[in-house]
């Protein structure tokens, strides 16, 4: 049976540490991912946004807090910030970002569909490196070959399935993305 995505809750969790320059542009990529400003039908789709900070010394928290009410602090790590934000959460599935990435429009709504419609309980959200630099580009088409691997790490999933496998391990700095997919994938 296919799922009506116009009462479903995305719970999106951001990770942060002085992140003043990216915050804005991610929480708002965030909103317009919800309902598109070219979207002649904007969905009904709703997000909290959750963002956890890591002691940031800059205004990071000020800005994001123009976005969301819920903004709280916690660390040392990603991991860390990232269990408690599903702690926070209400939403039937988590997409967690850092502070630094940026949504294409629809992608929520598309992650929901496939999960939905093609039983799905995660899911990769390829990554596009942004930028006019040589080693920014040269960085962008390495990244394109570890798309949906064992490289790269899931972003999109149901918070069921977070808890059940115990979310992020939390004794591991850098690996533990992977660790995460490999859990889920098990």
């Amino acid at each position: 049976m296919i799922n009506p995505i116009n009462q479903m809750l995305v719970s999106v969790i951001v990770t942060t540490k002085n992140e003043e320059k990216n915050i804005t542009n991610c929480l708002r990529s965030v909103k317009n991912s919800i309902n598109p400003t070219n979207s002649t039908n904007p969905t009904n789709l709703e997000v909290e946004i959750i963002v956890v900070d890591n002691n940031s010394t800059d205004n990071t928290v000020k800005i994001a807090r123009r976005f969301t009410d819920k903004v709280y602090n916690k660390g040392p790590e990603r991991s860390a910030q990232r269990n408690y934000g599903v702690k926070k959460a209400k939403g039937k599935y988590i997409l967690y970002l850092d502070a630094d990435m940026i949504l294409s429009e629809n992608v929520i709504k598309e992650c929901i569909n496939k999960c939905e419609n093609e039983d799905y309980v995660a899911l990769y959200i390829p990554e596009k490196i942004i930028g006019r630099d040589f080693w920014i580009k040269v960085r962008d088409f390495e990244r394109s070959f570890y798309n949906a691997t064992c490289i790269d790490a899931i972003r999109f999933i149901r918070r069921d399935k977070f808890l059940e496998i115990g979310g992020f391990d939390e004794s591991l700095t850098g690996p533990e993305d992977w660790d995460f997919d490999r859990r889920i994938r098990e």
